[in-house]
């Protein structure tokens, strides 16, 4: 029973891993890319602010990592929201990461779902809503 629970929780630590290269590879591009020549063209140009309400996302976080946070809000309103929810999906892949070998896996995997799911959407609410 103790080698499937360790399988477990290594496991779930391989994936919180995943996510944290992921996180951070995205804040990395956004700090980045004003000192590039090139970035991605949106798939929302041409199109009313009302259907591509993630227009401006890279922009913004790039000012947001810089602490320009009045110029992110004009890029995108939302990118706050979105950009705390990465921020603390980071901070809790790395925590969850320490605590697992401490805890209940059961219970640690059940609330990061939970709480995860919440502030998910909570944060993209207004970008799925039309």
């Amino acid at each position: 029973m103790e080698i499937k629970s360790s399988y477990e929780i290594d496991s779930y630590k391989k994936i919180n891993m995943i996510f944290i290269v992921i996180i951070m590879f995205i804040f990395f591009y956004c700090f980045i890319i004003p000192f590039l020549n090139f970035g991605f063209p949106s798939s929302c140009e041409g199109m009313p602010l009302s259907y591509c309400k993630s227009r401006g996302l890279t922009r913004a976080f790039s000012q947001i990592l810089r602490f320009h946070f009045k110029e992110a809000i004009a890029f995108n309103s939302y990118s706050i929201k979105i950009f705390l929810f990465f921020l603390i999906q980071l901070i809790a892949r790395f925590s969850i990461n320490k605590v697992l070998n401490f805890s209940n896996l059961k219970r640690i995997l059940s609330l990061d779902i939970f709480l995860s799911i919440l502030f998910f959407i909570f944060s993209f609410y207004n970008l799925v809503l039309i």
